[in-house]
């Protein structure tokens, strides 16, 4: 497996496993649609009008198939004043689960995370996401803080 940059042949690719950032039971208040054309929308304008600094990164086999996707960026800690990196967004496709894709991944958003210079990467993940959460500890990230909601 490699992962290489982004190309304009991968915008489809991209766009598409957007759809898997809700791959796991939503809250009850969540509407389905309305996160699927979000979650579309948000790949959308992220390929269209790229942030400064951010990069977007494709992993895919010897064979050239699409199994993965990570866009990390560059994200201002204002509690502490400080630079830190961030991973904006990251899937890997059913035909990739299981294969080592999401950590093959994870690692390359660290080791660009060090080249830049950063301290600390960050990541923002549902609660119900499970698999993504458990990966997440695995590879030693730790929660910080916790959006709490209630329904009314």
């Amino acid at each position: 497996m490699k992962i290489r940059a982004y190309e304009e042949t991968d915008q489809s690719f991209v766009v598409g496993l957007a759809l898997r950032f809700m791959d796991f039971e939503l809250m009850s208040w969540r509407d389905p649609k309305k996160m699927a054309e979000a979650q579309l929308r948000i790949a959308q304008e992220s390929i269209q009008s790229p942030s400064p600094g951010t990069e977007i990164f494709v992993a895919e086999d010897e064979k050239g198939e699409r199994l993965g996707f990570l866009e990390v960026g560059p994200h201002h800690d204002k509690l502490n004043d400080t630079e830190q990196g961030s991973i904006v967004a990251i899937a890997v496709s059913p035909q990739g689960e299981g294969q080592g894709v999401g950590t093959r991944l994870m690692a390359k958003a660290e080791e660009w995370a060090k080249e830049k210079g950063y301290g600390q990467l960050i990541l923002h993940v549902f609660h119900g996401n499970h698999r993504a959460v458990g990966l997440y500890k695995h590879l030693g990230y730790e929660i910080e803080v916790a959006k709490m909601v209630k329904e009314l």
